[in-house]
């Protein structure tokens, strides 16, 4: 009997133990296995833990899709996104610290190709058409939902969907961006 009491006034301590843990580790790297598979995408993440349901990081995406670019090249889209530097919010809608829900506001300066057709004329003033490149960057707002739990206190797995636009280069740039990831990461 006194064991078993002994005991049950133990579990709050070892759990709130074991919560501490987490919460002392206060950095965390991830890399998106969804957008590299389906994508072509290599998605690399940096997240700080600057309080008990707030964080801040940054997501680094670079296209590395030969069915993309081909699409472009043959001209079934207009723009290739190239890269994407993600700056985000995030806050924690779960009590929870190993298993939780989350919302995130995040910013999104993104660049690329882009082509267009173009009428130019020649020297005798003729009128032909011709596919002209460029280059576009812009920078985008907007927000996600996810959730991600941990194994371990250090191996976390987050699954994240999310939107935003484009806002000041839109005749060239993508009118939405998406935030979709299956994220694997490690927590120190």
């Amino acid at each position: 009997m006194k064991k078993t009491l002994l005991l049950l006034l133990l579990i709050p301590v070892l759990v709130s133990a074991q919560q501490g843990i987490l919460e002392s580790k206060k950095n965390e790297v991830r890399f998106d296995a969804l957008s590299m598979i389906a994508y072509g995408k290599f998605g690399l993440s940096y997240e700080y833990f600057i309080g008990k349901d707030c964080s801040i990081g940054i997501t680094t995406n670079f296209l590395n899709s030969k069915k993309t670019s081909n699409d472009f090249e043959s001209g079934f889209r207009n723009n290739l996104p190239k890269y994407e530097f993600n700056p985000y919010f995030r806050y924690a809608l779960s009590k929870s610290k190993k298993r939780y829900y989350f919302a995130e506001a995040f910013g999104s300066y993104n660049g690329g190709d882009y082509k267009e057709i173009v009428r130019l004329l020649d020297s005798n003033n003729n009128g032909y058409y011709a596919i002209q490149k460029s280059k576009y960057t812009d920078f985008g707002l907007g927000g996600s939902l996810g959730y991600k739990m941990y194994f371990k206190d250090t191996i976390s797995l987050e699954f994240l969907v999310g939107f935003g636009k484009n806002l000041i280069n839109t005749t060239k740039s993508p009118d939405v961006i998406t935030r979709v990831g299956l994220n694997l990461g490690y927590r120190f």
